[in-house]
């Protein structure tokens, strides 16, 4: 296996994409993305096609390799990109959370100026358990970079393991935390992806990716204040359980948004039905499905009339909504392609897909 190391993070490329973005020189998937002003900034996981010995990283090994988070900006409501390189890669966080790589997360334009930046972190603990995650949060003056990394995450399962528990979430045993193997012969640990947002009451909560058992899946929340010392949680609320759950075993990547139009919540996750870990590609169905919500406590109901899926979005997997209102017509979503979608396709962007609203 080559070292999960031997890997560089090429500058910015030149290149204006339109209608997407197939980069020459990485991997590209999941996606959050942020206004400002006329502008809209779009993050997402990233990674050299190239070792650093000139051998081709093939999509299906990129967990051996330390990803980074990457910067594209428009200004033209997602037609067309401009790279503005890297935003953050591993080895940040102080105590060593992110030390091995870091995974998804979000981007929030704060209402104290600065720019927040959510991101999982990956502690270094053993050869067989390389999928410790943690929940980070770190800011900065601008969307460009991070530039106040926090000393710890605001949660760690090894950490808060015990606190975790008594809130209602499943964790596999805290010797196997992060096994290769998944968790009780499920997928692997779920405490990931963080995603910032303010409530109606403009309380800053985050929400990430969770499990209510090996294979039952769940989306955390929870309440984040500042300290002297970092951000922190709040307050811990119990997991949030969707309607048809049942379909699926992984909630990814979720996002929650204010639609302050039709006084509601929106929910997108990139739900997957992996049963276990090693599962062929081939069998592992991955979708877009949406819910809707008057409060964060729930009910969570499907957002469509016909369920939760967005078909529309097929071969799409950790996208986003771009839309700057919340249209009673039509939503405006962005994502990457998974490696489902061909050889061409795989791990770029595709255009923004406008999806049709129903009641």
């Amino acid at each position: 296996m080559t070292s999960p190391f031997y890997v560089d993070i090429p500058p910015p490329n030149p290149t204006v994409f339109v209608n997407g973005i197939c980069h020459p020189n990485l991997w590209l998937w999941d996606s959050w993305t942020a206004h400002d002003q006329s502008s809209l900034h779009l993050y997402c996981l990233a990674l050299n096609r190239l070792a650093r010995d000139g051998s081709a990283i093939q999509p299906g090994d990129r967990n051996n390799y330390p990803f980074h988070i990457r910067h594209f900006l428009s200004e033209d409501d997602g037609i067309s990109w401009r790279d503005l390189g890297v935003v953050a890669k591993p080895g940040g966080t102080a105590d060593g959370a992110d030390g091995r790589n870091v995974w998804s997360g979000s981007v929030l334009h704060s209402r104290t100026g600065k720019w927040l930046f959510g991101y999982t972190g990956l502690r270094e603990v053993t050869d067989d358990r390389q999928f410790l995650q943690t929940i980070c949060i770190a800011d900065g003056a601008t969307p460009n970079a991070i530039s106040g990394w926090s000393p710890k995450p605001v949660s760690c399962p090894l950490r808060d393991y015990d606190s975790i528990l008594a809130a209602g979430y499943y964790l596999g045993t805290k010797e196997k935390l992060g096994s290769n193997a998944g968790e009780a012969g499920g997928p692997i640990l779920a405490w990931r992806d963080p995603y910032l947002f303010y409530d109606r009451d403009g309380i800053l909560n985050a929400v990430w990716a969770a499990k209510l058992g090996p294979t039952k899946p769940a989306v955390a929340r929870a309440t984040i204040g500042e300290t002297e010392d970092g951000f922190v949680i709040d307050r811990l609320f119990a997991p949030i359980a969707l309607p048809d759950a049942a379909d699926f075993t992984q909630a990814e990547v979720p996002k929650i948004y204010l639609d302050t139009a039709g006084d509601q919540y929106l929910m997108l996750i990139s739900a997957c039905d992996r049963l276990y870990e090693g599962q062929p590609n081939a069998e592992v169905t991955m979708e877009m499905r949406l819910y809707k919500s008057r409060e964060l406590e729930g009910p969570w109901l499907p957002h469509g009339s016909e369920g939760s899926r967005l078909p529309e979005l097929r071969d799409l997997f950790g996208a986003s909504i771009i839309s700057k209102g919340f249209s009673p017509e039509e939503l405006v979503f962005l994502g990457p392609y998974t490696e489902n979608a061909g050889p061409v396709r795989q791990l770029s962007f595709a255009p923004p897909a406008r999806q049709k609203q129903t009641a």
